[in-house]
This record gives C-alpha cells, sequence and structure tokens, in this order.
C-alpha cells in the first residue's frame, strides 16, 4: 500500500509543482492524475512535457476519475465511451492504472433492477476498453440518506450493495473500501474480504463527528482521518493488507472541514495521520523506493547509485 494524495480527496488547489512539492515534503509516494489536464498538456507540448514534473519527483500515478458518466442518458454515456479509447491511452502514458467512479445512489426514471442491469452492461463495455490497457475500475457508493432523499427508486448506497455489483461485472471493475461508506452504513470492514480477490483498487479513509448518528450524517460533515477517532483508519488498513492490497490509500474530507487550515497545514496533516494510521494498523514503514546499488567485484558502490529516502509504503 502507499499514500496518496487528491486535490479532489482534500479539496486543494495550486500549480502542478507546487502540490507535487507538498505531496514530496509530507510523505505521500503519489498523487492522483487529472486526465483531462494532461490529455490537454500533452495534446499541446507532448507527452513528456506533460508527464515532467511527476517523472523528475518519482511519484507514482495514484487515481483519474472515469470520464464517462455510467449513469447519465444513453446519447452522454456512448458519447463519453467513444471518447474513452483516446483518454485510455493517455492515462497509460501517465502510468496511471487505476480509474475510479460513483455509483449513482437513486433515480426516478428507474427500478433498482432496470438500473442494476443498465450498469452491469455499461461496466462491461467500460471494462473491455480498461483491459486493452491492464486497468482497473474502482466503484465508490454515497452513503448518505441525503443522496437518495425525494427519489422514486433507491440503488446502491453500501458496500455490500456494491460487492453485489462487482461480483456480476466485468473481472475489469473492481470497488473502493471507503471508511466513510462503512460507517454511515452501519458496515464493517470485514466486509472487505467478500470482495473477489484482486478487484480493491483503492482505500479511502475519512473520520466523523462524535455527536451525529452515523446515519444521519450528511457528506457536509466527513472529516479528515483522525480528527476525533470515531472511525478507525488503522481496521480499514489492515482488512486491505488481508486482502494483499497494494494500492493507493487516500485521505478525504469535506471542503467545508478544510476551511482556514490552509494548503500546507492540509497536505502536512493528512500525511502525519496517515503515518499514525499505519503505524497503529501494525503495517512496516519501509523505503518508498529503493534503487540497488551496483558494485564491482570488490564490494564497491559503481556510479551514484543509492538508496531513496524512506517513506511509506
Amino acid at each position: 500500500m502507499f499514500r496518496n494524495l487528491s486535490t479532489v480527496g482534500l479539496p486543494l488547489s495550486g500549480r502542478p509543482s507546487e502540490l507535487i512539492e507538498l505531496a514530496l515534503s509530507f510523505g505521500f509516494d503519489a498523487m492522483d492524475i487529472d486526465l483531462l489536464d494532461f490529455q490537454q498538456q500533452a495534446e499541446a507540448f507532448g507527452i513528456p512535457h506533460a508527464r515532467r514534473l511527476m517523472v523528475s519527483a518519482r511519484l507514482k500515478s495514484g487515481t483519474f476519475h472515469l470520464p464517462v458518466d455510467l449513469g447519465a442518458d444513453d446519447a452522454t454515456f456512448e458519447a463519453g465511451l467513444a471518447a474513452l479509447p483516446k483518454r485510455l491511452e493517455f492515462a497509460a502514458a501517465a502510468e496511471a492504472v487505476r480509474a475510479v467512479a460513483t455509483v449513482t445512489p437513486a433515480s426516478d426514471e428507474h427500478s433498482f433492477k432496470d438500473l442494476f442491469e443498465r450498469y452491469r452492461r455499461r461496466l462491461n463495455d467500460v471494462g473491455d476498453l480498461l483491459a486493452q490497457h491492464g486497468m482497473m475500475l474502482g466503484l465508490n457508493v454515497r452513503p448518505e440518506a441525503e443522496a437518495r432523499a425525494n427519489a422514486a427508486n433507491q440503488f446502491i448506497h453500501s458496500f455490500e450493495g456494491l460487492v453485489g455489483l462487482v461480483a456480476v461485472a466485468h473481472d475489469r471493475i473492481g470497488a473502493i473500501a471507503d471508511s466513510w461508506v462503512f460507517h454511515v452504513a452501519g458496515e464493517s470492514p470485514d466486509l472487505v474480504a467478500s470482495l473477489p480477490k484482486g478487484r480493491l483498487v483503492e482505500v479511502r479513509l475519512s473520520d466523523a463527528p462524535r455527536d451525529v448518528a452515523a446515519a444521519d450524517l450528511t457528506a457536509a460533515q466527513r472529516l479528515m482521518p483522525g480528527d476525533t477517532g470515531v472511525i478507525s483508519s488503522s481496521a480499514l488498513l489492515q482488512r486491505a493488507k488481508a486482502a494483499g492490497f497494494e494500492g493507493p490509500v487516500t485521505p478525504w474530507a469535506d471542503r467545508s472541514n478544510l476551511v482556514g487550515r490552509g494548503r500546507e497545514k492540509i497536505v502536512r496533516m493528512a500525511g502525519e495521520r496517515l503515518e499514525a494510521a499505519w503505524k497503529e494498523a501494525g503495517l512496516p514503514i519501509v523505503p518508498r523506493w529503493f534503487t540497488p546499488v551496483q558494485r564491482d567485484h570488490l564490494g564497491r558502490p559503481i556510479g551514484d547509485e543509492a538508496a531513496i529516502p524512506v517513506g511509506i509504503e
């Protein structure tokens, strides 16, 4: 597992160079990719130019938002699907292999059964394209009651329901294990073990206020992991580790709970909270990147090869 910084999960703004510097300064191993921005940069200046900052910083690519609206009307979905092959080529160039998307929690137009089949078919189409590049799509849900209020038909809004969809979907379709979802939906992170093997794509960590019942929480009350300790980050990390997960772990909080903290303070706090969760979960702290030192026949180092500074992986 490796620590991943998302400028959506922790709403941050700034020049890419500034954000990358913050990620490196506070122990992150990866950053999410803004795929559409990367495509624009690559088309205008070339792929090496678009990749230069991440490559020089030796940061991994975390996830990218799937540029297709899975819950849209047919015309909108088909248009997005038609544009997807080219966009996935750019994702591959950025070495980004994990896409993410959120399942619609309710519908006025479609019954649960119809919407389930609609998603299954669409995910099969998307999965075929992802497979060509060895990529996975991680699905997440919106567990808050407010997301389903006044809708005629409810759809998947829990991790258990998500597992049911993933189980019948293309083998390139997986799930995001989100501590906020487990808490709001009243579920145990033990459910991670019910996912088909190799289908866990990302782990997201958050916290919740002490004085609000889980079922009454709104999206705006989503806190930085470790803010209150109501949600255990280490418990989910342990379940993910037991499932053989080796992907990105991303802190996530609502913008309203970060107001006034400042960009540097937010990233520093997120890095410290993840390190604390790693230690509490009993996960090893090992070199983030390591380049073996080449030696001559007398055992002396050759060239400038050296170990890279310590981080978490």
